[in-house]
């Protein structure tokens, strides 16, 4: 008996140190529009507080709106990609998670 409830409390206590973790590891930024990939611009890239300009690999269609203030958890892919806004090279990002700032 006293095993099975081990097992609920150890469980109960993963979840919560999980849930935790997450806020830790998100920066706000900012979702710039470039414009059309396939014309002159870049598509959307994220601005963080510091000025950097992240490129995302995939960008979710709810947070396709310029100047939206978001979260975003994400890891750097090694990838570099080139286009014709800003400083012209950006590194490429996989975002883990991407919330709306409140």
């Amino acid at each position: 008996m006293l095993k099975k409830y081990s097992f609920f409390f150890a469980a109960i206590l993963a979840c919560c140190l999980f849930s935790c973790s997450k806020e830790k590891n998100m920066v706000e930024a900012t979702v710039v529009d470039t414009g059309d990939i396939t014309y002159d611009g870049c598509g959307y890239l994220l601005r963080l507080n510091d000025s950097a300009l992240l490129k995302p690999t995939y960008m979710p269609g709810a947070y396709q709106h310029n100047g939206m203030q978001v979260r975003i958890d994400y890891h750097h892919t090694g990838i570099k990609d080139t286009c014709q806004y800003g400083s012209v090279i950006y590194d490429m990002v996989k975002l883990d998670d991407i919330e709306r700032k409140n």
